[in-house]
This record gives C-alpha cells, structure tokens and sequence, in this order.
C-alpha cells in the first residue's frame, strides 16, 4: 500500500474537482475511491471517516447515500 499521504492527497484531489464543479453542493460518493484504496468497504470507511474527523473533509448526508465534500 502507498504511503498514507499520497492517499489521501489523492482522494482530496478527486473531491476538490468535484468541488470545483459543482461548487460543494453535490460532492462524491465514497465509492468513488475504491480504485486508490483497494480496501474492504467497512476499512475504506474507516480511512474516510479518520480524515474527516481530521477536517481533511466532509462526509454528509445526501438524499440516498454518503457523499464526501471538502470542508468549507
């Protein structure tokens, strides 16, 4: 596994595209990291919800699922 770091500048980098896209209001799916992280769902949420709770960004809720923003 890559070093945590390229990690998660890569999953910030996907969801700061996104941000610039939709201006935050939509973010992505946390389905949209499965190729970065190669990990089982419940470890792959773990990741993603270590670097929210880190300020790294946001996870909320949308009308159907978890969506990943940046923090604002």
């Amino acid at each position: 596994m890559e070093k945590i770091e390229e990690i998660e500048s890569k999953i910030i980098e996907i969801v700061r595209e996104q941000h610039k896209k939709d201006g935050g209001s939509n973010g992505v799916t946390c389905g949209s990291f499965d190729h970065i992280l190669n990990l089982p769902i419940e470890e792959r949420n773990e990741f993603l919800f270590r670097m929210a709770k880190e300020r790294k960004i946001v996870i909320f809720d949308s009308l159907n699922m978890k969506r990943v923003t940046m923090p604002k």
